[in-house]
């Protein structure tokens, strides 16, 4: 498939079946929990990962023969769910070949480019309408329609990425409205061609994908099997990978703002409270880092008492919360996977393998770890990067009662 321009570079790598952030490995990860958890499950039971992102799982455990039920906060990851769910293929690909015979519905922009400080001119805004209507019209269904249409926003966004954070997207830039017809046509096509590949390899096509904080979620049934992997503490918002989707479907298509005040790993700390953090590991952490604190310079003390504390507090409380949440999904005889991965703030090893281990044990769930491995990287920019190696420890955790 060649590849798409002028669209995110997350979504370049999503449609190249690259890994994308925070997403689980096949290899390494996934592969030894399939080793592990066939001792006890039967191909085409279900499996729900109550933290799903892009989906991962459900495309890994659909192509062995198993049912998922996925649950995720953020809209544009899951809607990258609902379009990547096999039991969509059929009327995603009749929407694709309908749009492709109706492009010239589409208005021609007269001007090449605009300028703005904001991420959409009112010109973007009417293409990304008229893009929306038109494939609602076809289809008539809103969240495929969605689905269909996100990952070509950004071809219409004025928005500049950061040269030392790939996750970054600064509003504002240079929009070039040349060819665009053109890129959605590649676009459309290059979809169509991933998702007939895809759906191929599903041995199993059923599928459920829950928009929601996992907090709210009610569900009639109880699972006996449950495979995620929680952000690691690596102070980013998650939400913001996907900034220029989530303003789209904030201010064009659904107008409504999505809360991610309990987005696990958010980097945004002020105005947000936490309750009692019951992992004595975690306790123990966190008055390290505040120790460790009282050696520093006094920009560094400041910054780790208004800055780290806080953050790893809601962190580990959100962790916590969550997994009591998930526990109440759950039926009596549970098995879970946990993939988490710990890494190093001023040299102190942040705990959330144990972490998980504390909370599932004060659940009454026994836990063992079935593997480790270490990780070293140089963050965001790449190999070239003149920064020391961020040293992580990747665990797969077993529970089970």
């Amino acid at each position: 498939m060649s590849e798409i321009e002028n669209i995110s570079h997350i979504y370049k790598g999503l449609m190249a079946r690259n890994r994308a952030f925070a997403s689980f490995k096949e290899k390494g990860e996934l592969d030894i929990i399939l080793a592990d958890i066939t001792q006890y499950i039967s191909v085409g039971e279900c499996i729900l990962d109550p933290m799903s992102g892009y989906g991962g799982g459900m495309r890994f455990w659909g192509r062995n023969g198993f049912k998922t039920t996925n649950i995720e906060l953020n809209p544009p990851a899951y809607y990258w769910q609902v379009l990547n769910n096999p039991s969509n293929t059929a009327k995603i690909q009749t929407s694709i070949k309908q749009l492709l015979s109706r492009i010239k519905e589409l208005p021609q922009i007269k001007q090449s480019v605009s300028v703005s400080d904001n991420f959409f001119t009112p010109v973007s805004i009417d293409l990304i309408s008229k893009i929306y209507e038109l494939t609602y019209t076809i289809n008539e269904d809103k969240e495929l329609s969605i689905a269909i249409i996100l990952p070509f926003v950004s071809r219409f966004a004025h928005y500049q990425r950061s040269s030392t954070n790939i996750t970054h997207f600064k509003e504002g830039g240079l929009c070039s409205y040349v060819n665009w017809i053109f890129d959605f046509v590649k676009y459309l096509k290059s979809l169509n061609t991933l998702l007939e590949e895809e759906s191929k390899q599903y041995l199993e096509s059923k599928h459920t994908n829950i928009l929601s904080d996992i907090m709210e979620v009610c569900l009639d049934d109880k699972f006996q099997y449950f495979v995620t992997s929680p952000p690691y503490p690596n102070y980013r918002d998650y939400s913001k990978f996907f900034r220029i989707e989530n303003w789209v479907l904030d201010n064009i298509i659904e107008k409504k703002t999505y809360n991610f005040q309990r987005m696990i790993g958010s980097n945004i700390v002020s105005g947000k409270s936490y309750g009692k953090i019951e992992s004595a590991v975690v306790n123990a952490f966190l008055s390290e880092l505040l120790e460790k604190a009282k050696k520093l310079s006094k920009k560094a003390q400041n910054d780790i008492r208004v800055y780290y504390h806080p953050y790893f507090c809601q962190y580990f409380y959100n962790i916590q919360e969550s997994f009591k949440k998930v526990d109440s999904l759950l039926s009596e005889k549970a098995i879970g996977y946990i993939v988490v991965n710990d890494n190093i703030t001023r040299d102190i090893l942040i705990p959330v393998g144990a972490s998980i281990c504390d909370i599932f044990t004060s659940m009454g769930y026994h836990t063992k770890e079935i593997n480790t491995s270490h990780i070293s990287h140089y963050g965001n920019i790449g190999k070239t990067a003149k920064r020391i190696n961020s040293h992580h420890v990747r665990h797969i955790i077993k529970v089970w009662k």
